[in-house]
């Protein structure tokens, strides 16, 4: 499944859309909400009921059917897995969930297996940087929009429950709804599994939950909080055998204020802290022998506000964000100082963006100052335009500079890039919507890691990562629906001039949606092929695609609240895709389960 469209209107995104008007779909890439017809960035939007058709466990396999990413390991559902975008690695992606970053202090890593999707209303995605609005972020933005109270009901609620091959199962519950001003949204769930491969077994507990209270004024104030804890294994071969656990979660509070017609006010509160454990291990006829142990501590705190203007036509964001962060790592077993680290900095930002449009052209300005705290300053700067040749075809250019942090253990100072991106869509053709995309990223000071664990070493380099993105959509056809997407990224330093390895230089994503409402039958069957740029010494084996068949079928179709069955068959060919060898693929596998909504 491909789908098109970034940050979508939240709680308090929904409230402001009267500023604007109109009736196109509206998202938020600059943190305003605009209608796609006049975004310049490369994004798309995935919703709650193609998550659902997807019956997902994690944002990895959700992330794994978007065009431009790809996983370098698709195991057990719950699993670690290196994320790239366009060819940006998971240390230059930002991930947010309700404007909370999870990026991992230490090495700025994304974990998007490790996060659940029956909570989320939307995932939006930037894809290239975007510092100018949301900072270190020099890859692009996975934006996690999750759930709000259902404001029609005072208590609904839904029941989700999977079983699979490996005792692979998926429990979970949401219960919400509005009582005169106050609404609240409860969701809890354990995903399981004692691994579809060796040493991959995943045991995950978490709750979430968000209360909103409606202001005097159309005003509304939001408090929301998560926590998740997860033991999984993470790596095993002939002779080493890893395993990790975490506690991590995080809180938030907004206040979101209208002052009449064109003024906006935001204020926000935000926590979050991790706690990480990871053990290496040798392993020998049955036994494991641990050699390294690393504890990970880290916690943020900080806020921002926010203040919106205009109408329309013209509009302007302007905002400020504080944020003190701690990480302290050490190893139990060895006294190794180069693992060891233990900081703590204060970093700030301020930045204003804005379109401005005339006619059938929106042009969109951004500029944004950061004080790191621990690598120095950034600037980002950005400026796009959108140009509406037809009422079905709109064309798009966009130009930004924008930075990520650094692993803060070496602390070379921000990563920088510059990117161009240029594209055109249209419905011109019937039944069909096409989008093409090409992109251009010349990136500097990107810190190439040695992670060998008696000499730990690095190197800093300049690439260039350009290349193109198409996809394309078909309305639905007796009840049939065709997506695809193609990306395909040059990658190289800059300069030697050579290509660099474990780069996805080709992807395809396929996917064909049956949904017949009078039989409350939806079926959905993705594909995914990656051709990656590969180190010959680990042993990959791409040239194939991997397809996932899922059914879905309403018990009363002419029934909202009917109850569903699902069943799911993953890699239903038994293809070998993956970088590494050491972290194959899981074979074909077999669930099914059942959603109860109330």
């Amino acid at each position: 499944m491909s789908v098109a469209g970034a940050r979508a209107a939240g709680v308090e995104d929904r409230e402001v859309l009267d500023l604007f008007g109109g009736d196109d779909q509206y998202v938020s890439t600059s943190r305003i909400p605009r209608p796609t017809s006049r975004i310049a960035e490369n994004v798309t939007v995935i919703t709650a009921d193609q998550i659902a058709a997807l019956n997902a466990h994690t944002l990895a396999e959700v992330l794994q059917t978007v065009p431009g990413f790809q996983l370098e390991q698709v195991r057990t559902p719950g699993s670690w897995s290196d994320v790239s975008l366009q060819g940006a690695s998971s240390a230059h992606l930002q991930l947010l969930i309700d404007g909370v970053p999870q990026l991992d202090l230490l090495q700025n890593q994304v974990d998007p297996g490790s996060i659940g999707v029956q909570h989320i209303e939307r995932v939006e995605i930037i894809k290239g940087a975007a510092s100018t609005a949301w900072g270190q972020a020099l890859g692009g933005v996975i934006n996690v929009i999750t759930k709000s109270p259902n404001t029609e009901r005072q208590a609904s609620g839904t029941l989700f429950s999977s079983i699979g091959e490996r005792f692979t199962s998926d429990l979970h519950g949401d219960f919400t709804g509005t009582v005169q001003r106050f609404g609240y949204y409860l969701s809890a769930g354990n995903l399981h599994s004692d691994g579809l491969l060796h040493n991959t077994a995943v045991d995950k507990n978490s709750v979430y939950a968000k209360f909103n209270y409606q202001l005097p004024g159309q005003g509304l104030l939001t408090f929301g909080t998560d926590f998740y804890e997860v033991s999984r294994g993470s790596n095993e071969t002939v002779n080493t055998h890893d395993a990790a656990r975490s506690d991590r979660g995080y809180s938030f509070l907004n206040l979101f204020m209208p002052f009449g017609n064109q003024l906006r006010l935001d204020i926000d509160l935000r926590e979050s802290r991790k706690n990480d454990q990871t053990w290496w291990g040798d392993y020998f006829g049955g036994v494991v022998f641990p050699y390294r142990h690393f504890k990970l501590n880290e916690s943020t705190r900080g806020g921002g506000v926010k203040l919106t203007l205009g109408d329309q036509v013209a509009n302007l964001v302007l905002g400020g964000e504080y944020e003190h962060d701690e990480t302290h790592q050490w190893e139990v077993l060895v006294d190794d100082p180069s693992f060891y680290t233990n900081k703590s900095w204060d970093r700030w930002g301020v930045y204003s963006n804005g379109s401005l449009t005339l006619g059938p052209l929106t042009i969109l300005p951004g500029i944004r100052f950061d004080q790191t705290g621990l690598s120095g300053d950034a600037l980002s700067y950005s400026a796009g335009a959108t140009l509406g040749l037809t009422e079905k075809t709109v064309l798009r250019g966009y130009f930004a500079r924008g930075y990520s942090l650094p692993n803060a253990i070496w602390n070379n100072g921000p990563q920088r890039v510059i990117t161009y991106q240029g594209g055109l869509e249209t419905g011109e053709i019937p039944n069909l919507w096409l989008k093409g995309t090409y992109f251009y990223n010349n990136i500097w000071n990107v810190e190439v890691g040695n992670f060998d664990p008696t000499n730990p070493t690095v190197n800093l380099r300049s690439q260039v990562k350009q290349g193109f993105e198409v996809e394309a959509h078909t309305v639905p056809v007796y009840n049939f629906a065709l997506s695809s997407g193609y990306t395909y990224i040059d990658a190289r330093d800059r300069d030697t001039g050579l290509r660099l390895y474990d780069v996805p230089e080709h992807g395809v994503k396929l996917g064909l949606t049956y949904q017949n409402h009078p039989l409350g039958l939806t079926g959905i069957l993705t594909g995914n092929y990656v051709r990656w740029f590969a180190d010959p010494g680990n042993g990959a084996r791409d040239h194939s695609t991997i397809f996932d068949l899922s059914l879905t079928q309403k018990l009363s179709p002419e029934t909202e609240q009917s109850p569903e069955l699902f069943f799911s068959v993953h890699n239903l060919f038994n293809d070998s895709q993956y970088l590494k060898d050491r972290w194959q693929n899981t074979g074909r596998w077999l669930e099914g389960g059942a959603r109860f909504k109330f």
